[in-house]
């Protein structure tokens, strides 16, 4: 399986928006409570944030950024993905790229701390495991240097920091992989390869150690809130499809093996409600990045001076 296959899911239109939950944290949709977050700090939308989206997707979360944004940069690998949001928004500008490539040319075009907003939206995952894994004919395996893998995943994580501007916020939600929606799939995908580092949670503690170094450096603060919920799919089989379709790619492997199948029939049936909807426990973890001029961000009024 390579990574084109592994992104196959992404790659073929209409196949993830077909394919996706709608996720509720504290009874809020996901996509509410970005709204709410913007609400919070930017009060009634002025249509005057500059705004970077990696991992945009076909515009799902964007449209609730987009009232807020003067200007929108959307990036994301796949062509479906980045053709579908450019229809959706016109006006902004769009990068077809892994996100790390996209942050890279960004930085290169000297667009370093020039965005209110920096957002990543359950995608960060990706870019980060990247550095630790790699995919090819043979499968999913370990790249051979740990050590510098976790240095170039922190920088990384230090280049997102870098497009911030001064007062912007870095805003970033990914699964919680202590769920037991995320720790069945852990389970399925070490049948697979091994994950780095124990587990699939090394990808936010990569990010969340990388942000508490820059809080460190006095170039932020960091806020990092974790929100249990569920997964809502409509019946049994759009869930099943969800396990198999979303997080296991239809990787031969996992297809083909009756003891995950029954593990996931089991897990579901579990979660069926009266009304045959599931309710799949999920969690999620939403951290805020704000590039404020620390130690003085955290004093009350007058204070500081």
């Amino acid at each position: 399986m390579t990574n084109e296959t592994f992104r196959a899911v992404y790659e073929t239109p209409g196949t993830y928006d077909r394919l996706l939950l709608r996720h509720f944290y504290g009874g809020t949709e996901d996509v509410d409570l970005v709204a709410d977050w913007l609400t919070e700090h930017y009060a009634a939308p002025a249509a005057d944030l500059k705004v970077a989206e990696f991992g945009c997707g076909t515009g799902r979360i964007t449209d609730a950024m987009a009232p807020y944004a003067a200007t929108m940069a959307l990036a994301d690998y796949g062509e479906v993905m980045v053709s579908a949001v450019a229809r959706k928004f016109p006006g902004a500008e769009t990068i077809c790229a892994d996100t790390s490539d996209a942050v890279a040319q960004l930085l290169a075009a000297e667009r370093a701390r020039t965005f209110d907003l920096v957002t990543a939206f359950w995608s960060l995952s990706y870019p980060i495991g990247e550095f630790f894994e790699e995919f090819s004919a043979a499968g999913v395996r370990l790249r051979n240097d740990q050590a510098r893998a976790a240095d170039q995943a922190g920088e990384f994580v230090r280049d997102l920091v870098r497009l911030v501007a001064p007062g912007g916020h870095l805003l970033a939600m990914l699964f919680d992989a202590e769920s037991p929606e995320q720790q069945l799939v852990t389970r399925a995908w070490e049948k697979v390869a091994p994950f780095p580092r124990g587990g699939r949670a090394y990808t936010r503690e990569v990010l969340i150690d990388a942000l508490r170094a820059a809080e460190s450096r006095g170039e932020g603060t960091l806020s990092h809130t974790r929100l249990g919920g569920v997964a809502w799919a409509p019946d049994r089989d759009a869930a099943h499809e969800w396990f198999f379709g979303v997080h296991f790619k239809h990787h031969p492997q996992l297809m083909k093996d009756s003891e995950l199948a029954r593990e996931v029939d089991d897990f579901l049936e579990s979660f069926e409600m009266a009304n045959g909807g599931v309710a799949i426990p999920s969690g999620v973890h939403f951290i805020d990045f704000h590039a404020v001029a620390h130690p003085y961000a955290s004093l009350p009024i007058g204070l500081e001076s």
